[in-house]
């Protein structure tokens, strides 16, 4: 069992080793973005880690710098002793929201539109309608279930 600190949030969680760090990361409410599922292939569940050590694969996702600076990838990442790991604030959120521009949001007014206005003008045609009609009762001449002597009438 190895104890796990997830930064700068100061989440611990207690997992078995050869658990993935994503995993770890779920279970601890931990979120990092990994768009691709865990598979290793977007690179955007990069972490840091600043005590302890991981396993993990390579990935072409990281260069030699990152790795100098502790960088790995959470998803590929298996955990075999106790850990400290910082979580990027670009692996928290997917950069391309970080970008977005957000306009000022406007209230919807309501409308009130007439409907029957709307059908005069025939511009609008209602996929079903409500009508009144009232059948004469079956007779022993004409005792045709309800909906056969409502075709027929």
């Amino acid at each position: 069992m190895h104890k796990i600190i997830f930064l700068p949030y100061n989440k611990k969680i207690i997992v078995e080793k050869g658990e993935s760090l994503i995993r770890a990361a779920i279970e601890a409410g931990v979120h990092i973005n990994a768009s691709c599922g865990g598979e290793g292939l977007c690179g955007k569940c990069r972490v840091i880690i600043e005590k302890g050590t991981i396993e993990g694969e390579y990935s072409e996702k990281l260069s030699d710098e990152d790795l100098a600076k502790g960088y790995c990838l959470a998803c590929l990442s298996k955990i075999n002793s106790n850990v400290e790991v910082r979580i990027p604030v670009e692996s928290e959120v997917d950069i391309s929201v970080l970008n977005q521009y957000s306009p000022t949001r406007k209230t919807a007014r309501i409308q009130q539109l007439n409907l029957d206005n709307l059908k005069e003008k025939g511009l609008f045609i209602p996929s079903v309608e409500k009508k009144y009609l009232e059948l004469p009762k079956p007779s022993a001449q004409n005792n045709l279930a309800d909906t056969s002597r409502l075709i027929s009438f």
